[in-house]
């Protein structure tokens, strides 16, 4: 009887390279709660589609319209009307698919064009870079707008490369769905990254402009359209929104601040963003005499002719990189999440830079293993100790430790048979890769690397993050709030204007209001903050009594302060 082997081939790379996506990803979207503002801010959006079918500009929070485009919530509100309801896992869905497709894609475009193991590789680099892989487990626009961007950037390389023939109609609908996810950016991106890479390549500055007039005016057809629409529903009040968001924020004119970094902000949220590769980049730069130094002080104009001489997909994935990264540093506005769409070319640089240590069978790769090894390692018998409840709380200290406590207690007993044979196959894994690592191969050592940081996502997802965040969720508000009241509107105060109580709000199927909009309401229940209440209370104390029902002890996820859930009634 013969015996089964298997082997990664260009047949079946494709598959393989899909199938770990998946697993990585699919299996674990709905285990963490939500803990933060913003994924319930992005879901309760398609919770008001669902429940007053608006579909164009749905209110909500009360009286707030969404600062997106519509495309995400659609997208929810279409997977959520077969379930019935909105839940963590189908709000996380169409991210995690979306760094599905862009995987995928990214592999199908440099198999192609350089070779299917440097593809496969990049691929596989692109899934475990921090960032990404972050905000595909995430209730957020920014995957779903990365998603759009690079594959408008892959095909309209292909668009160049068939001699501008036409009219490149699926970098129309990327762009075109970019534009309706989170708004002009998505057009404006793809088209100055092939504008300038066709001009480097030798293309006639006019024939490019051309070229590209519809490229640019297509894909706003659509989204026009929608925001003819909203307009016409809201307003002025949305035509100052978009400006804000699209214009002021570029110019850094806004209203209010918004993610106010300084321009090295976004060289930190690169390095850190692509952990753990960054730790590779830094251990095999030691010691720095093993770099060539004269290479490296060599002339801009030695640099220009090593750029020139690039083949076409290297260098169209430079320009990209660099010119998304640059058009980030202009607004005061920077966010980590902004840099996505440059992540799969950086890929391609990390995997040749991967081969080139393996072909000098470079020490760092073994020692990057080893220490990625040892983390894996580590957290598991952190994770024992805090299971088997010894964990010294007492070392919890600060403004913030009871907080703390709270999320370590959480992962107590947060198990069962499956979630512990994940955190134990990625501690059995990580401790074979250092048994193995002294004798192993380069290339072998990085092959086993990468499992372990595979399977570590999986236990990540699986049972360390949710174990960990769950106690962070403001859901504990919103189930006394729903057993107290199960229908009907509940009412907030909060001293910002701009938050909301976004996940009770979320977990109470959008029933939170400002007290603001109490209108003839003679009683009712009021969440508000520790902090706010010393002012707010006093202020309506000869209208209205309070009576408290429950504090809770542990800061909002929303609003950063204690809670208190109050009665109130309306003076006679």
């Amino acid at each position: 009887m013969k015996s089964i082997s298997f082997r990664l081939t260009p047949r079946n790379s494709y598959f393989i390279l899909a199938a770990i996506a998946a697993v990585t990803l699919l299996p674990f979207l709905g285990e963490t709660l939500f803990y933060s503002k913003g994924e319930p801010r992005e879901a309760i959006v398609a919770v008001s589609m669902l429940n007053t079918g608006d579909w164009i500009l749905p209110e909500s929070n009360g009286d707030e319209i969404p600062y997106k485009p519509p495309f995400m919530a659609w997208c929810i509100a279409i997977f959520s009307l077969i379930h019935g309801h909105v839940t963590e896992y189908l709000s996380r869905l169409p991210s995690a698919l979306a760094l599905i497709g862009m995987i995928l894609w990214c592999y199908g475009f440099f198999k192609r064009r350089i070779s299917w193991t440097h593809a496969f590789a990049a691929g596989l680099i692109t899934l475990t870079a921090f960032e990404v892989y972050r905000a595909g487990m995430a209730c957020r626009v920014d995957m779903l707008l990365t998603f759009f961007i690079t594959g408008a950037l892959f095909s309209l390389y292909t668009y160049w490369e068939r001699g501008l023939k036409g009219l490149p109609w699926l970098a129309v609908i990327m762009m075109s769905g970019g534009v309706l996810t989170k708004g002009p950016v998505a057009v404006v991106l793809p088209l100055a990254v092939i504008f300038t890479f066709m001009l480097i390549r030798g293309e006639k500055f006019w024939r490019v402009v051309v070229k590209l007039i519809l490229p640019f005016l297509v894909p706003l057809i659509i989204p026009t359209l929608w925001y003819y629409a909203a307009y016409q529903q809201e307003g002025a009040e949305f035509l100052d929104l978009v400006h804000e968001e699209n214009v002021e924020r570029m110019t850094g004119n806004m209203s209010y601040s918004s993610h106010v970094k300084p321009m090295y902000y976004n060289f930190l949220t690169l390095l850190s963003g692509y952990l753990p590769y960054t730790l590779l980049l830094l251990v095999s730069l030691i010691p720095m005499r093993r770099i060539n130094a004269i290479k490296a002080a060599a002339p801009i104009r030695e640099w220009w002719k090593s750029f020139k001489s690039m083949d076409a997909p290297r260098m169209y994935a430079l320009i990209t990189i660099l010119l998304i990264f640059v058009f980030y540093c202009i607004p005061e506005s920077k966010r980590s999440v902004y840099l996505l769409p440059i992540y799969p070319f950086i890929a391609v640089f990390i995997a040749d830079y991967i081969a080139w240590l393996i072909r000098h069978n470079h020490r760092s790769i073994k020692i990057y293993g080893a220490v990625i090894a040892s983390v894996v390692a580590l957290a598991f018998i952190v994770f024992v100790i805090i299971q088997c409840g010894w964990f010294p709380y007492s070392i919890l200290s600060g403004r913030h430790a009871f907080d703390n406590a709270v999320m370590i207690t959480g992962l107590e007993g947060y198990t069962n048979i499956i979630k512990w044979l994940l955190v134990e196959l990625s501690a059995v894994l990580a401790g074979v890769t250092l048994w193995k690592l002294r004798k192993a191969s380069s290339k072998t050592a990085f092959i086993m690397t990468l499992t372990v940081t595979i399977v570590f996502y999986w236990a990540f997802a699986g049972v360390y993050q949710p174990g960990i965040l769950n106690a962070k969720s403001d859901r504990i508000i919103a189930t006394t709030v729903n057993r107290l009241q199960p229908e009907g509107n509940v009412y907030s105060h909060i001293g910002n204007s701009m938050l909301r109580f976004y996940g009770t709000n979320y977990y109470t199927n959008d029933r939170i209001k400002p007290f603001r909009m109490l209108d003839d309401t003679q009683s009712g229940y009021l969440l508000v903050g520790v902090e706010d209440a010393r002012k707010f209370l006093p202020a309506q104390a000869d209208t209205y009594d309070f009576y408290l029902i429950k504090h809770f002890k542990k800061r909002s996820a929303d609003i950063r302060q204690p809670v208190l859930l109050l009665k109130f009634v309306k003076k006679e």
